[in-house]
């Protein structure tokens, strides 16, 4: 019997994620139990195989599909469950799983090379391992029937589409395994020769697959670290493992990925001088690679832990990387070359200075004490890009004694600014800053003269309500049409609590006949948008 309930399973994926379940009932194939595990498939994009095992802890689970590979209870997971308990709940007897293994052994030598000599006839890729490994154990060398094994399991002759990039990236990942078993047999410079040919062909086909699902990233990386390892043992050229890495980096799909960091090691002091000749000497800064000699010449200043480089390559190029040279400067303990490149960084940043640049210059001119200088730095900034936050930041770096007049003075910059504006309706800076503040009067006279939009002149109601509703009235009784006569139904909830806020101003005016009057010709005018009065009726504006 089931140690779960559905209320388990729902807790389990969450409600979305159950719901699509149950819409998946009918796909679940092939229900068998073995001890305490059900297992079953169910078909979806692909066919995936579920198991759920009941636990004192809990329900354990495995589906191959990839929300479950990341950890996630999936809708196929929820599927099975809700079969196995109907089956179990209407008395079903569960078939058992077959013991495969017990089969197996039960089969005498023959028999069992018959049977996977069967398999490999009908699996391309399995008698190529097996022949690998045939010929490793006559003593032969691994190299031809290696190129063969990893050329039937990776070269693709058409395009693999989202459901055949999960089976692609288990050849990756079984290419990968031979590798790992021909280092361990003692056969190092084969298993590195190779899993440069592998790579190599992943680079190549990796493009011709709809990996959307992720699938070739972990496998890819399997890959690396089986020919990392082999370079580990097998010490191949350095300067020629060098320049194929360099070559792959540049002109690669950029699957798998390839860092300088994971080859450092092996590729020794020779390798990477040679690396970085060709790196920074070879004549590659051309506008097709541009960025990709850009970020592997800074990841060798990072891996060679030359902080000095790393400045210089992110000080070149058309754009400089201020952001990245503060950080490297800072993280080396030069704060003050890192506040110069900051500084400077501000200075040539144009209308919107970098928000990060900005942070570290404030910070430390804080931890300096050097007051007058933020302030001047604050209102600059201000001055160049005039926001609700520029202002926020001059008025928390203004000395109380101060601000008045330095509010005045930028009040005198935002008011310029809006008069500007072409569109009354868009969002309205000067209005923003005086909502923040809370001057109910000063934001209602600069919204009559300059404007806003609908989100701020509610909120500009709002404040004026206390001390003049009919203003608030005014402002109400049009957006409550404008969101009824746009006939989107999503409007209607916010447009009745409109019309309850402009019933509740007109009984403190004392104006309960308009009041009515209001609600009655709403309603009246609206009465073929059943969802309208319903909200009407929800808010209290019955008829």
């Amino acid at each position: 019997m089931p140690s779960y309930t559905r209320e388990d399973l729902i807790q389990l994926a969450g409600a979305k994620s159950y719901h699509r379940g149950v819409g998946y009932v009918s796909r679940v194939r092939g229900v068998t139990v073995a001890g305490n595990t059900v297992r079953g498939i169910v078909s979806g994009t692909d066919l995936y195989r579920v198991e759920l095992t009941p636990r004192r802890r809990g329900l354990e689970w495995d589906c191959d599909c990839p929300w479950a590979e990341d950890g996630n209870f999936c809708k196929h997971c929820v599927a099975l469950g809700l079969v196995h308990l109907d089956m179990t709940a209407q008395g079903t007897v569960l078939p058992q799983a077959p013991d495969v293994r017990a089969y197996l052994g039960s089969l005498d030598g023959t028999a069992l090379v018959d049977l996977v000599l069967e398999a490999a006839e009908a699996l391309p890729e399995l008698r190529q391992r097996l022949e690998l490994r045939a010929t490793l154990a006559g003593g032969g060398a691994a190299d031809g029937a290696g190129r063969a094994m990893v050329d039937g399991a990776l070269r693709l002759g058409d395009f693999a589409g989202y459901e055949e990039a999960r089976g692609y990236a288990e050849r990756v990942h079984g290419v990968a395994g031979e590798l790992e078993r021909l280092l361990e047999a003692g056969a190092a410079g084969e298993a590195e020769r190779l899993a440069r040919h592998a790579v190599g062909v992943l680079d190549e086909h990796a493009g011709m697959v709809d990996d959307s699902a992720g699938y070739l990233g972990g496998a890819g990386a399997r890959l690396v670290e089986a020919h990392v390892a082999a370079c580990t043992v097998a010490g191949p050229d350095p300067l020629v493992l060098a320049g194929w890495l360099l070559d792959l980096q540049l002109d690669g799909s950029g699957c798998p990925e390839l860092l300088l960091e994971a080859y450092a090691d092996v590729l020794g002091e020779e390798g990477l001088e040679r690396y970085r000749q060709d790196l920074f000497e070879g004549g590659l800064g051309d506008a097709a690679r541009g960025w990709a000699v850009g970020f592997l010449r800074s990841e060798y200043a990072r891996v060679a832990g030359d902080t000095d480089l790393l400045v210089r390559v992110y000080a070149s190029g058309e754009h400089v990387h201020y952001t990245g040279i503060v950080a490297v400067l800072e993280e080396d303990g030069r704060s003050g070359e890192a506040l110069e490149w900051a500084e400077r960084g501000l200075r040539e940043s144009g209308t919107h200075p970098d928000g990060r640049l900005l942070d570290h210059v404030v910070r430390a001119y804080r931890e300096a004490g050097r007051s007058e200088e933020l302030r001047a730095l604050r209102w600059e900034v201000f001055e160049r890009s005039p926001t609700p936050h520029t202002y926020r930041a001059l008025r928390e770096d203004s000395p109380r004694d101060a601000w008045p007049a330095v509010r005045e003075q930028a009040l005198a910059l935002l008011r310029r600014a809006a008069a500007r504006r072409r569109a009354a309706h868009f969002p309205c800076t000067l209005v923003e800053v005086l909502l923040d503040e809370g001057d109910a009067e000063e934001v209602w006279e600069a919204a009559v003269e300059h404007g806003c939009d609908d989100g701020q002149w509610l909120r500009v109601a709002a404040l004026r309500e206390e001390g003049h509703p009919e203003d608030a009235v005014g402002v109400y009784l049009p957006r409550v049409e404008a969101k009824v006569g746009l006939t989107d139904t999503r409007l209607y909830p916010e447009a009745a609590r409109l019309a309850r806020r402009v019933h509740e101003l007109y009984g403190r005016l004392g104006r309960a006949d308009e009041a009515r009057a209001f609600v009655a010709g709403l309603r009246a005018g609206h009465r073929r948008k059943r969802r309208f009065l319903a909200e009407l009726d929800r808010v209290g504006l019955r008829a």
